[in-house]
């Protein structure tokens, strides 16, 4: 079921590229909205200390203590303006997930921006709790390596729990949680489901479907590599001159567009995936709807109940 379901994610990109054109802009124009502030309040920083901007290269504590305390309105400014960007992107982000979903399900061409004024809101509120759950998990696990750290003490231990133990903790945490959160939010576009049954069946689906994680894994490999190079490639900026900036600009570009792509395709795959056992399950939810309500004269055709179902989408289904 994993080829199929890769198959299908490179089909939709495909059929879809304007997707991946919207999720490139809108994002190079958060991250610009974001971006413009920070630079105005670091500039305002650094300006009254005769320091140039190349002091981002390096760190003193000592003398970014005495920046902090010389330029702290600037900072304010800055703290200001995060209080109101930070929730516009994880609106959007929210937004982008149930509408690509929407957009990517079934053969249709369906509107991305019609699953996002049907499905935000609820998945804005799914988002949420799985943060919630996250936050809780990040805490649980730094108790775990404290504990670990503090019985395997020494060098040695101390390279194994903090170096190697509790990045990878963290790291699979989230990564279990990002592929519940994924699954939750299909459910909840596709099977229409309330949010806290769509956590339900978001969270069970890894271990009810067990071909969902390495199908995920598949996709999260390029998307990670993805998120890592332009940030080795700000890196190497600071000390690039001339033209070398504006080819590492485009580079970053470049992969910035590719990384919109995987996003595209992975959530491509992932709700064929549901779909394919969606469908396959759907004579057995009718079953048990239809023994759990009671008969009446006037009850509606069951054609007209199934879970999910649009107007002229179940016949194409």
């Amino acid at each position: 079921m994993i080829k199929p379901s890769l198959t299908a994610g490179i089909s939709g990109l495909r059929r879809r590229p304007g997707l991946v054109v919207l999720l490139y802009a809108t994002n190079l124009v958060l991250a610009l909205i974001l971006s413009i502030p920070v630079a105005v309040a670091f500039a305002g920083t650094v300006g009254p200390t005769g320091f140039g901007e190349d002091l981002a290269a390096g760190f003193d504590i000592v003398l970014w203590a005495d920046i902090i305390e010389e330029a702290g309105d600037a900072l304010a400014v800055l703290f200001l303006h995060l209080l109101w960007m930070v929730p516009l992107y994880l609106i959007w982000k929210a937004a982008a997930g149930v509408g690509l979903i929407h957009a990517l399900r079934g053969d249709q061409i369906r509107s991305f921006w019609q699953g996002v004024g049907r499905y935000t809101l609820r998945g804005l509120l799914l988002g949420v709790a799985f943060a919630v759950l996250a936050g809780i998990g990040v805490v649980v696990t730094l108790g775990v390596v404290l504990v670990i750290g503090a019985v395997w003490s020494g060098p040695v231990g101390g390279f194994w729990v903090n170096a190697v133990l509790a990045p990878t903790l963290l790291i699979s945490l989230l990564a279990v949680l990002d592929l519940m959160h994924d699954y939750a939010r299909t459910a909840l576009v596709i099977g229409e489901q309330p949010v806290l049954k769509a956590m339900q069946t978001g969270m069970a689906w890894p271990f009810r479907h067990g071909q969902a994680s390495p199908l995920y894994l598949i996709w999260f490999a390029p998307a990670a590599v993805l998120l890592l190079l332009p940030t080795v490639l700000d890196m190497n900026v600071a000390a690039a001159t001339g033209s070398a900036v504006w080819g590492l600009f485009i580079t970053q570009q470049i992969l910035l567009l590719l990384r919109a792509a995987v996003t595209v395709g992975w959530f491509g795959s992932e709700t064929a995936f549901y779909e394919t056992i969606w469908l396959s399950e759907l004579p057995l939810i009718a079953k048990e709807e239809t023994e759990n309500t009671p008969e009446t004269d006037d009850a509606a055709p069951f054609s007209q109940e199934l879970p999910g179902a649009e107007p002229n989408d179940w016949a194409s289904a």
